[in-house]
């Protein structure tokens, strides 16, 4: 797999993630109720926020946790890493790209959703958003 050299040190993010949905309108004229796009998004970022996010299906990351409350280590690149379980969040994808946590995201929202039409943006930065939806 091709790592860009400087992706492949131990870094960090902060991102903006935005949610839209497409649908009809209801008997109480919503196409869905803001408070509850908000909470869904809530719970679903709020297990990944303040936490090193690990892409758990990653063919270069050997990840070996003996316990479920013991440290988690990390074979990547040469390097070794131990850390407490509870600053870790496992993602079950190849890479913590964007890209790839928009369309995380996007089908746990669908889940929530699933009779409207989902889109996900999820910003690195200014002019750096990844987008994925249906």
């Amino acid at each position: 797999m091709y790592l860009h050299y400087k992706c492949s040190r131990l870094h960090g993010h902060n991102y903006v993630v935005n949610v839209e949905l497409k649908g009809e309108l209801n008997e109480k004229f919503f196409v869905v109720d803001f408070f509850d796009v908000k909470s869904k998004l809530m719970e679903i970022t709020n297990r990944l926020d303040h936490r090193l996010l690990i892409p758990k299906d990653s063919e270069d990351i050997r990840i070996v946790q003996e316990t479920p409350n013991s440290q988690i280590r990390v074979n990547f690149n040469g390097k070794h890493y131990e850390f407490p379980p509870e600053d870790v969040y496992l993602l079950p994808l190849k890479a913590t790209t964007a890209e790839l946590l928009a369309q995380y995201i996007h089908r746990k929202m669908k889940l929530c959703f699933p009779t409207h039409q989902v889109k996900v943006e999820v910003g690195e930065s200014k002019g750096s958003i990844a987008i994925y939806q249906d």
